[in-house]
């Protein structure tokens, strides 16, 4: 058997208390650390999308003053497209055009989320239609009450996703509701239509 002999204890000393405690330090720091990169990258994508609605919903109430305007002096907003009018009439943001056939015209309005937007006349009414329009962004603009007026203004007709159709109104409850019926990953396409 061999002859082992025990390992002298070293003493305990202060300095490996500050050891530790550093260790434990740099951990708390590295998790705080996070959690605020976290929170502000949380912070940042939650700002962007409300501006992006803010934008939506003054596009979608400026829309359907510009369509009224161009229109006034007719009793009809025909029954055709009438985004051509609005792009040769400035009626939109440059920022929110698209030239699809690259032929360096301006033929296609783009909504802040990557959809489009389509505006069509219908005799005495008119229509506007967004695509890929978040769920959250969805219950924050179509609420309007029965006689009409309503987030994005007055003079609403009937508001669809292209399955239910609303034509009494809708609460802040109630549209949150429409928009996640028949929404298809996490987005909805609605179409407004107005009257004169």
């Amino acid at each position: 058997m061999e002859n082992s002999t025990p390992l002298p204890l070293r003493a305990f000393r202060p300095e490996d208390r500050e050891r530790g405690a550093t260790l434990i330090e740099a951990v708390l720091f590295s998790v705080i650390a996070l959690g605020l990169v976290i929170g502000g990258i949380v912070f940042f994508e939650q700002a962007s999308l409300s501006s992006r609605t803010n934008d939506a919903i003054r596009l979608m109430a400026s829309l359907p003053t510009q369509i009224r305007a161009l229109y006034q002096s007719q009793s009809s907003f025909g029954s055709g497209s009438i985004v051509d009018l609005l792009i040769s009439s400035k009626a939109v943001p440059v920022s929110m055009l698209e030239d699809t056939d690259t032929d360096s015209k301006f033929d296609a309005i783009n909504n802040m989320f990557g959809g489009s937007v389509t505006a069509t006349g219908a005799g005495s009414q008119f229509t506007i239609a967004l695509s890929d329009v978040p769920v959250e962004v969805c219950s924050r603009m179509i609420p309007f009450d029965s006689s009409g007026s309503g987030t994005i203004g007055t003079g609403i007709a009937s508001i669809t996703d292209g399955t239910a159709t609303d034509t009494d109104g809708l609460t802040s409850s109630e549209a949150a509701a429409f928009c996640e019926k028949n929404a298809s990953g996490g987005e909805v396409s609605l179409t407004w239509t107005f009257d004169r």
